[in-house]
This record gives C-alpha cells, structure tokens and sequence, in this order.
C-alpha cells in the first residue's frame, strides 16, 4: 500500500504545470477564426518568419511559421482556401521551445 501511494506522488510531482506552454496555447486557441492576413493574427503582429506552406488534400492551406524560443517551434496554422480564416493550429517541437512566458502582475 505505502509504495502504491509513493508511486502515486511521484507520478503526481512530474505532471507539473507550465504556465508558459500553457499560456501559449490559449493564445494560439484565440487565432481559431482569425483571418491569417490579419494585423492582429500571430504570425503578423509578431513578423513570424514564414516556413513550408503546402496545399491539403481538403483543399486548405497548411503554413508553417518559426516561432518560441530562438525560433525552434515549428507552428502550423491549417487556413480554410475559401475564407482564409485559421481553424486549427498545431506545433512540431519541444515543449520548452513552444511557450510565451506570461505577463507578470
């Protein structure tokens, strides 16, 4: 029983929290429904250097940015053709490398 419960506080201390992957994905959540050419899209406000852009087999547009930290999370914005409105995100690359540090208070 008592290594059960010590099993169970290990495995409960290594799913910390990260506020900053965290809060990266809110943000990304919130470009859902933008258009891509927007001023206040992400990878305009922030000038993201463009990568690959590929066509998909549902006909949107997959575009891919270098973003986080020294530009090693690769972040992809799938882009309806018709509206080219965002409607999902998603990355390639470490947790570590995928973040925005939160505001502070």
């Amino acid at each position: 029983m008592k290594r059960a419960l010590g099993l169970c506080l290990v495995i409960a201390g290594c799913a910390t929290q990260n506020p900053a992957r965290d809060n990266f994905k809110q943000v990304m959540d919130r470009q859902v429904g933008k258009r891509i050419d927007d001023p206040d899209a992400y990878p305009v406000f922030y000038r993201l250097r463009e990568g690959k852009s590929k066509q998909l087999a549902n006909g949107n547009q997959l575009e891919e940015y270098a973003a986080g930290r020294n530009e090693r999370c690769r972040l992809q914005f799938e882009v309806d053709a018709a509206t080219r409105r965002i409607v999902r995100w998603s990355t390639e690359g470490s947790e570590r490398d995928c973040v925005i540090p939160p505001r502070s208070p």
